[in-house]
């Protein structure tokens, strides 16, 4: 009796269908004729880019429509970055975020509900009334002289040197409060300092502006409105306001995937009002005379002159305003309504206006710090500015994408991957605005580390309350209310819950009493991961199904935690059955997972990123995904195997682990002048094309280095017990901490390699790829704390006690079962074992079966259709720390359809 094999057998019972991207080849070619059809309907203007983490693909996706975004452009393609300053397309802005913010209230009764990301030049995409729903694309500003000189604060064009000088200051150690400081770059004098911070008090954010120029030069505000997640239905209009004008902009409901309670689109209008109004205005299409004599000329047409300032337009919109002449010191708010029209939200944001930006600031940056009053720092960081300083950001960045609507949901990153090249023209689901559960998982651990427990609960109540179906399953990720946005299989992401649950209860003392989910929200997802393991859908970089050893690490993990919270709860057979399978999975992800034979150059026997079948030295091709090469799979390596020591599934001496961390380091890892970081794995293409070109627009692509791989790697380092050299662990988090950018967000990727690019990317340094990452950030934090406790801190105590020089001896186990297909609603087990207990486990019952004399013989009840049928064996051990378990599964089908 052996386990079933994935590839022949198919899915298990309650599996939904492998429909998530990046799955095979012919999901590449659906995006590619999904893209030739976008590509047709804009003109040839540009293609959508991928939006979502590590190659998802949209064309693919369970709720995406041919609409949707696809993987890639094809050669010839507009790039963005070409086009004029009046765009022919509306575009999203660069993943390469500087700043995030939001008020830090969340469980307020009446939380403010805006956030906002920087980019070098510009606030960009601020989000209302949840931290999934983008309302912009940018506010930035202008300065012009009338005569033809426009210098914008935005980078338009990363290509080109526009001589202006753009930094963005990180205010404060104990806020996500930011600066950006302009100034011209040539012999001109101006500067212009812009300081950002959200009003605890309204639904309004409110920018302090200090410009500093001769009487010469104008400062204009520009802004870009994307209303409801795009610039379909957007209408704008002139609001007379104080002693000028307000910029005003509203959307009908033209849909879109982010819905309120009732099932319906959100219906929200903006403003922008400055302190004193803005004393001209425009409100305009972006192709309109005002908008391109404004943008191009730096012209401000009077209402005498030919297309001069216009009041009212629709569509894809600029909204103008000059704040001042000369010198200028003033206050705008951006305030945002439900329901309402521009003239309520200018009043959101008068209301803002009339606390004044000292006040508005004073309550913003008290919020943090209250925040921060409940986290604690680890000695690694205490005594070290520079890490103290990006340890408290990564802590706040966590809150920070934590919605207020539905707590514990963590967005992946507040960001849209190389966004200035995905169209903005429709509402669609883009960018990482979403939930994944792994990625949640990791935020879990920072947080539970740096003691915001509060924070931990939210999150592990939020995936069994909201996401977790019925029968246990966990989709690839979902939209804030739980909406399947891509349902893909991923056990590893259904497993990291049941760890979750786990280590609140041993390490925080956390009961089934003190949630909102219970021991049946655990059992379901632990029974749906014990029939559907140890193969997976999907493995954590979402493109390929089999075998993966990082799945199989989580998948240990959870069982074996889950295992005891049954066995607390006297579900003895749950228990048996559950660190039964553990046990079995961790003895057979070596032979499962690693060649002996190798390919691609590699020194046999190591880890390969993942196998099809059981059979990882069949040379089976993959053709991966994003572009990337057919391979080999024993020539695909990543370290996805280190999961399996820091989960305290192996041991890190362990002789397999070694040899695959040679190949690793040899295969994908690169050396940069702020350290060490590694590839996902072998032939990635998820990254930029070789020029530098974003990812959404580029024809061939590569995926760089992810600094998430570091901080994994110091957490092996740390159970290797490394204390010198550049892998060792307080080494490898300051590299961490180097692969920040200015503002303290650590990115999805950076660039890998000296050679220059017309884009600009520096060796070691962020690229257009999500940033921060919420992996990324909570990485950093829990490899803080890891090296203040000498090991590890995600590593559950109760995995590791088991399986540290391994597992009791197992019993002797020989099992015999009725054919592959019964025509009847039960199946006979028998067999002979040396162990105390047989339980048995179908679709319909878990059952313990007497054994008598070494021999054991009984029925068990089956559900109709597909059945995996589970025998475990038990020696007679009390504590289940000390039992020892043989397990044996096949799959059966009943043909019985419940009638007589």
């Amino acid at each position: 009796m052996s386990d079933e094999s994935r590839r022949d057998s198919g899915p298990a019972a309650g599996r939904p269908a492998r429909d998530s991207p990046g799955a095979s080849e012919n999901g590449r070619d659906r995006s590619r004729r999904t893209r030739r059809r976008l590509l047709g309907s804009l003109g040839g203007v540009t293609a959508l880019g991928l939006v979502g983490c590590n190659g998802r693909d949209d064309a693919s996706g369970t709720t995406t429509t041919d609409g949707g975004t696809t993987s890639r452009t094809e050669a010839g393609t507009t790039d963005p970055d070409g086009l004029d300053s009046v765009e022919l397309a509306p575009f999203w802005t660069t993943g390469e975020k500087y700043g995030l913010g939001t008020v830090a209230d969340h469980g307020a009764a009446d939380p403010s509900r805006v956030w906002f990301t920087l980019t070098t030049g510009a606030l960009t995409e601020p989000r209302y009334p949840r931290v999934d729903l983008m309302q912009f694309r940018t506010v930035d500003f202008l300065v012009t002289d009338g005569a033809g000189y426009v210098a914008r604060t935005k980078t338009e064009n990363r290509r080109v040197d526009d001589s202006v000088d753009r930094r963005v200051v990180p205010v404060a150690d104990d806020a996500l409060l930011y600066r950006h400081e302009f100034a011209a770059a040539d012999d001109r004098e101006w500067s212009l300092d812009v300081e950002y911070a959200a009003d605890p008090a309204s639904d309004a954010l409110l920018l302090d502006v200090a410009f500093d120029a001769p009487d010469e030069y104008d400062c204009h505000l520009v802004a870009r409105p994307a209303i409801s997640g795009a610039t379909a239905g957007d209408a704008g209009v002139r609001v007379d306001d104080a002693n000028g004008y307000a910029l005003g902009a509203q959307d009908a409901p033209t849909g879109g995937d982010v819905l309120d309670e009732n099932g319906d689109p959100y219906v929200v209008a903006a403003s922008l009002a400055a302190a004193d109004g803005f004393e001209w205005a425009t409100v305009a299409t972006v192709d309109s005379p005002s908008a391109k004599a404004l943008l191009e000329q730096g012209r401000a047409l009077g209402p005498g002159e030919s297309g001069g300032a216009s009041a009212s337009a629709d569509g894809n919109l600029l909204l103008a305003g000059r704040l001042g002449s000369g010198t200028t010191d003033t206050t705008v708010a951006l305030g945002f309504v439900e329901d309402g029209d521009a003239t309520d939200a200018t009043a959101e944001a008068r209301r803002a206006l009339d606390r004044g930006y000292d006040a508005v600031r004073e309550g913003y940056v008290a919020a943090w710090r209250s925040f921060l009053d409940g986290v604690a720092a680890p000695d690694v960081v205490a005594d070290d500015d520079a890490l103290a300083a990006q340890y408290r950001t990564a802590a706040m960045t966590l809150r920070a994408v934590e919605d207020k609507t539905f707590p514990g949901a963590g967005i992946a990153s507040p960001s849209v991957p190389w966004g200035d090249g995905v169209v903005a023209d429709t509402a669609r689901d883009v960018g990482y605005n979403f939930v994944w559960s792994r990625d949640l998982y990791q935020s879990f651990t920072a947080l539970a580390a740096m003691g915001r427990v509060d924070a931990a609960v939210a999150a592990t109540e939020y995936l069994f309350t909201v996401q977790q179906r019925d029968n246990g399953f966990l989709p690839q990720n979902t939209y804030l209310d739980g909406r399947t946005r891509w349902g893909g299989e991923q056990l590893d992401n259904i497993a990291f819950p049941l760890v979750m649950a786990s280590q609140l209860r041993e390490r925080h003392g956390v009961d089934f009493a003190d949630v909102e989910y219970d021991y049946a929200d655990v059992k379901a997802s632990a029974d749906y991961v014990a029939r559907s393991g140890p193969g997976t859908g999907q493995e954590r970089w979402e493109e390929e199904g089999g075998f993966s050893p990082s799945t199989i690490a989580a998948e240990v993990a959870g069982l074996a935690c889950t295992a005891h919270v049954a066995d607390d709860r006297d579900e003895r057979t749950d228990a048996l059955v559950y660190l039964g399978l553990a046990d079995r999975w961790r003895d057979g992800v070596s032979k499962w997972c690693a060649t002996t034979t190798g390919a691609g150059g590699h020194e046999p026997p190591y880890f390969i990123r993942i196998s099809d079948d059981r059979d990882p030295d069949d040379g089976t091709d993959r053709s991966l995904a994003n572009g990337g090469p057919t391979l080999d799979e024993r020539a695909i390596v990543d370290a996805g195997f280190l999961e399996l020591v820091r989960l305290g599934v192996l041991e890190a001496d362990d002789d397999l682990i070694q040899q695959s961390l040679d190949v690793v380091d040899d295969a994908i890892r690169v050396d940069t002048p702020n350290g060490p970081c590694w590839y996902r794995y072998t032939g990635d293409g998820y990254g930029e094309g070789e020029s530098g070109a974003p990812w959404s627009t580029a024809p061939d692509t590569t995926g760089r280095l992810w600094p998430i791989l570091t901080g994994e790697r110091a957490e092996y380092e740390l159970r290797a017990g490394t204390t010198s050299g550049d892998l060792a662990p307080e080494a490898l988090l300051r590299a961490m901490a180097a692969f920040a950018n200015e503002g303290r967000m650590i990115p999805e990727q950076v660039w890998d390699r000296e050679t220059p690019t017309e884009y600009g990317w520096a060796f070691g340094e962020g690229t257009g790829s999500a940033t921060p990452l919420s992996w990324s950030m909570a990485q950093f934090v829990r490899l803080a704390w890891g090296i203040d406790a000498g090991e590890p801190v995600e590593t559950p105590g109760v995995v590791r006690a088991r399986y540290a020089g391994g597992p009791p001896a197992s019993p002797d186990l020989d099992v015999s079962v009725s054919d592959a297909v019964v025509d009847g609603d039960a199946v006979a087990v028998s067999g002979e074992t040396d162990a105390a207990t047989v339980v048995v486990r179908t679709g319909a019952e878990t059952k313990t079966v007497s054994v008598s004399d070494g021999r054991f013989e009984g029925k068990a009840a089956l559900a109709a259709g597909r059945n995996v049928v589970t025998v475990v064996a038990a020696t007679d051990a009390e504590s289940l720390e000390a039992v020892g378990l043989a397990t044996a599964r096949t799959l059966l089908t009943s043909t019985d359809d419940g009638e007589d």
